[in-house]
């Protein structure tokens, strides 16, 4: 029978039948370990636990040389670049880590570099001596103590650099997957990064009434309507970075003003509840809880939220309080 090249239907339901059939393996790999180790130890290892399930199925599944479950369900067979024999087992095995351990690892690198960016030295100093009395090695352990290592040759304002850069990565990756998407839907040619990335394209068996057309120009539409969705979601986003900066600006042209007069007739000065002393520069946040101007603005840089009642709010929003006693 003739073949044609898979339309966007069909790599979504094979994906979406592949989905349900990772999702049902790796619910019964987590109910027999949590059987067998317990609770906890299920806690400490479900991550590598769903991992371990995925390269099982795509291990006895494409890198064996066999349809998935999904690909099976929509009749269409993997190709490589020629369009004319299946991919090798080396663009297999490329799918397989670039679609299930790259993932795991680059989010565990992310998680384990924002968490010491984040803590002190002390807060530090005190995660060796846990994983030193626990003892136990996993590869989160190794990249925390990785990490720990890197970032410690950094200086304090360098840190503070590198944390935005964290956001903006994390950020970064989730647009770059919206826009492989829409361009999967205009193009219909590959639906995960990491098919892409191997090279890896789909060739379905032709019928007879095949409405191939129609399927792809709806799906084109929503690819137009897709990329005009993300480029007002950047246009956002860059518009709230732009108040961020503008907050800090602020922030860099009020933190060098003379203290204000700090003896008061009462018995007790106002205090910040974030620093713990004497209000500096008394800052009112659109809620009317008061702050000092470094602390709120300094807190806005990572949650644009008042501490106190966690009231949503734009940096730019923030009221600075001249002469006020």
């Amino acid at each position: 029978m003739p073949l044609a090249p898979a339309n966007q239907s069909q790599l979504i339901r094979s994906s979406q039948k592949d989905e349900y059939y990772q999702s049902f393996l790796r619910n019964n790999a987590n109910e027999a370990v949590q059987t067998l180790a317990g609770s906890k130890r299920w806690l400490d290892w479900r991550r590598e636990i769903e991992l371990l399930s995925d390269l099982a199925y795509y291990g006895l599944t494409t890198f064996s040389g066999y349809q998935t479950l999904g690909e099976e369900y929509v009749n269409v067979i993997q190709v490589d670049p020629t369009k004319r024999q299946i991919p090798s087992r080396a663009r297999r095995g490329l799918f397989i880590l670039c679609h299930s351990f790259f993932p795991y690892l680059l989010d565990k690198v992310l998680v384990c570099l924002e968490n010491e960016l984040e803590c002190g030295q002390e807060s530090r100093s005190g995660v060796r001596q846990q994983q030193a009395a626990s003892g136990l090695w996993s590869l989160e352990s190794w990249l925390r103590r990785w990490m720990q290592r890197a970032v410690g040759l950094l200086t304090e304002p360098q840190r503070r650099a590198c944390l935005p850069a964290v956001f903006v990565l994390h950020q970064g990756l989730t647009l770059l997957h919206r826009l492989h998407v829409a361009l999967f839907y205009i193009s219909g040619s590959f639906y995960h990064l990491s098919k892409r990335a191997a090279g890896i394209s789909y060739l379905r068996v032709m019928g007879l009434n095949s409405d191939d057309g129609t399927i792809r120009s709806s799906y084109r539409l929503l690819g137009v309507v897709s990329l005009l969705q993300l480029l007002i979601t950047v246009c956002l986003q860059l518009n709230n970075f732009r108040q961020k900066q503008r907050a800090r600006q602020e922030w860099k042209l009020y933190r060098n003003l003379s203290p204000q007069h700090t003896h008061r007739s009462g018995p007790r000065a106002a205090s910040c509840i974030l620093c713990l002393e004497e209000r500096r520069h008394s800052t009112s946040t659109p809620c009317g809880h008061l702050f000092c101007w470094e602390c709120i603005t300094e807190w806005c840089n990572t949650k644009a939220e008042c501490p106190l009642c966690r009231e949503k709010f734009q940096p730019h929003r923030l009221v600075y309080l001249r002469n006020y006693s």
